[in-house]
């Protein structure tokens, strides 16, 4: 995959919208074994979510950081790493019977914790010292982007 060159006045705002996607959509795999355990087809989506929870780790991990930011996107892939320990063993229990995806729902759920990592609080912690008013215009977005999926869906 190709590295996404970002300029350093671009990073920041960047990552954080990147952990922002990964964090507003790792509940819907929870949400996902609630179906699972009920039985209910729904269950199935917990596939789309962990795709896109992929998607958004390969953002981060896919990028040209500028040097300023390498200690900071140390800690980012650090929790990049534990975050595919939940994502992976769901996408590869496509085709399963719900009895094993619940398993593995559960079992993965430790590691989908997002900006409540240790390592990423840190990230966003020392990302947001830069440029609050980023961040904020950024949690902005991310908010009605996801608002308006959910009520698409």
């Amino acid at each position: 995959m190709l590295k996404t060159t970002i300029s350093e006045e671009q990073y920041p705002s960047y990552m954080y919208e990147q952990l922002l996607d990964f964090n507003f959509n790792k509940d819907d795999i929870i949400i996902g074994l609630g179906y699972a355990l009920k039985g209910d087809e729904k269950y199935k989506e917990v596939f789309k979510t962990a795709s896109i929870l992929d998607e958004a780790l390969d953002r981060m991990e896919n990028v040209k950081v500028p040097d300023k930011y390498k200690d900071t996107h140390k800690l980012i892939l650090e929790g990049v790493e534990d975050a595919r320990k939940g994502t992976k063993p769901i996408l590869e229990a496509k085709g399963k019977d719900v009895k094993e995806v619940s398993v593995v729902i559960a079992n993965s759920s430790p590691h989908l914790l997002g900006m409540d990592r240790e390592q990423w609080k840190e990230a966003v912690y020392q990302l947001a010292k830069e440029n609050k008013d980023d961040f904020s215009k950024v949690y902005d977005k991310k908010v009605e982007e996801h608002q308006n999926r959910k009520s698409n869906s």
